[in-house]
């Protein structure tokens, strides 16, 4: 069952997914054969109900393709055995006791640490071309108070800021971004004897893909089940990431991710979150998001980023950052987040710190 709120969400949330699909392309990594990781995601998450869709996202691609130094085979080894390593710890049930550890003030260091991220995101998008990403704030944070007590509110305003930058777009130059188009076609990646398996730089691009997917899958998929009023799977989470990295690497395609989604706050989440993967699977299949890049520029998500971050993410968490038995380890876990764009890491700072504060 799809609701309009639900259509206007996941027509809304194409835009953060294809504007990231713009970063892919421009760090060398295939359209065509990420389109089906976006499928198998789909119906893994229609299978699990899981309201965490999963998409490009910038802080994978960014550290796959550094590690990797944009060589597609590469990075593509890298990307499959951080999907196999992560489906199998997602199967086995680690990541839901690692939430049941964390819970209390090192979540939500972690979950107010990533509201800073995205708060400073937007405004990074916003400067890459300041008349569009300051349409896209404005009609993010207009529409969102304008229909406060709304329950929709959030889908209103991704969608009328992701609209109105698109129209503003049409009046503003911005640069689109180039691809090589030889790397489109749809074939499974060369074995070479299963070499690469004991490649150092394969295994490190691997566990450092992995150690920031612990990190996102965790806050991400609790912001998006603070949103949908549920209790995410973490387990099931990554289970879907992983398979569907695993699914598009074996063609040259790029990392499929956990993400933070509008369709979250929608109706019906799950429907909402598997019609984006749907659409975004098709769009990049059929070779659309080249000419999409001439329409569709990244500043456009910077407005519902900003009130992802800075009206919802924060406020609802930073309280709880420091308890009565716990004044420490919450805010060491803000300041590593922030400090390193790695929810993962500053999970592990926050743990570090609880230990030892517990020795003394």
């Amino acid at each position: 069952m799809l609701t309009l709120p639900d259509m206007f969400a996941s027509f809304a949330t194409l835009a953060d997914g294809i504007g990231e699909g713009f970063v892919a392309l421009a760090l060398g990594f295939a359209a065509k054969p990420t389109g089906i990781g976006f499928l198998v995601g789909a119906v893994l998450a229609f299978t699990l109900k899981s309201v965490v869709p999963v998409s490009f996202e910038v802080e994978s691609l960014t550290i796959v393709s550094k590690i990797g130094k944009r060589d597609w085979k590469t990075m593509s080894y890298i990307i499959l055995l951080a999907g196999i390593l992560g489906a199998i710890l997602g199967a086995v049930g680690v990541y839901g006791n690692i939430v049941a550890f964390i819970d209390g003030p090192i979540l939500s260091g972690m979950l107010t640490g990533v509201g800073i991220i995205l708060s400073y995101v937007a405004i990074d998008l916003y400067k890459e071309n300041k008349i569009i990403g300051a349409t896209s704030i404005v009609f993010a944070l207009g529409t969102f108070f304008a229909f406060n007590g709304d329950p929709n509110n959030l889908i209103y305003a991704l969608f009328a800021s992701v609209i109105a930058a698109i129209i503003a777009a049409r009046f503003v130059k911005f640069e689109p971004i180039m691809c090589d188009l030889d790397r489109e076609k749809v074939k499974l990646i060369p074995f070479f004897g299963f070499k690469f398996l004991t490649d150092i730089t394969v295994i490190r691009g691997a566990l450092a893909l992995l150690a920031l997917r612990t990190g996102t899958s965790i806050a991400y998929s609790t912001i998006d089940g603070q949103m949908a009023n549920v209790t995410p799977n973490v387990d099931h989470t990554n289970i879907i990431s992983g398979l569907s990295g695993i699914a598009s690497s074996l063609f040259g395609g790029a990392p499929v991710e956990p993400i933070i989604s509008g369709t979250a706050a929608s109706p019906n989440p799950v429907n909402a979150g598997v019609l984006v993967m749907l659409i975004m699977g098709i769009i990049l299949l059929i070779g659309l998001l080249h000419k999409l890049a001439k329409y569709v520029p990244t500043s456009a998500v910077s407005g519902f980023l900003l009130l992802l971050g800075s009206v919802l993410a924060i406020p609802d968490n930073i309280g709880g950052v420091i308890s009565a038995t716990d004044a420490i380890s919450g805010p060491i876990t803000i300041v590593v987040t922030t400090a390193t764009f790695d929810p993962f890491l500053g999970m592990v700072a926050g743990i570090v710190v609880r230990f030892a504060s517990g020795l003394f």
